[in-house]
């Protein structure tokens, strides 16, 4: 399942739906399905990881098993969805995280 945008979001979708939103599918933002089945289908490329925090402008910390630290960023508040603590997955090649059965578009910050 892939989650539901959020009002503003929904307005993107409209105005790419239009024409005037081509960066709708940019990092961080709605996930395309071709983007959706890439990760899918590209297994090796997944690092298991736990929430470390989620803030409100976007940004997501997480921890890997291994100790490494990653951060991403989504266009929304995803605090209610990853609860510091939570298991979560992030495909490395494709910026996709995969949070319980949801899967979304995000940015992969530089290390």
């Amino acid at each position: 399942m892939t989650r539901q945008p959020s009002p503003t979001a929904q307005d993107a979708l409209l105005r790419a739906a239009s024409g005037q939103g081509a960066g709708m599918f940019d990092d961080g933002y709605a996930l395309h399905p071709i983007a959706r089945q890439a990760a899918i289908s590209t297994p090796s490329h997944w690092v298991d990881a736990f929430v470390v925090s989620a803030r409100e402008d976007g940004w997501i910390d997480l921890a890997g098993f291994t100790g490494e630290t990653l951060r991403c960023w989504h266009f929304d508040d995803l605090r209610d969805v990853l609860t510091p603590g939570s298991p979560v997955a992030v495909h490395a090649l494709y910026g996709v995280l995969a949070a319980g059965d949801e899967l979304l578009n995000v940015s992969l910050a530089q290390s």
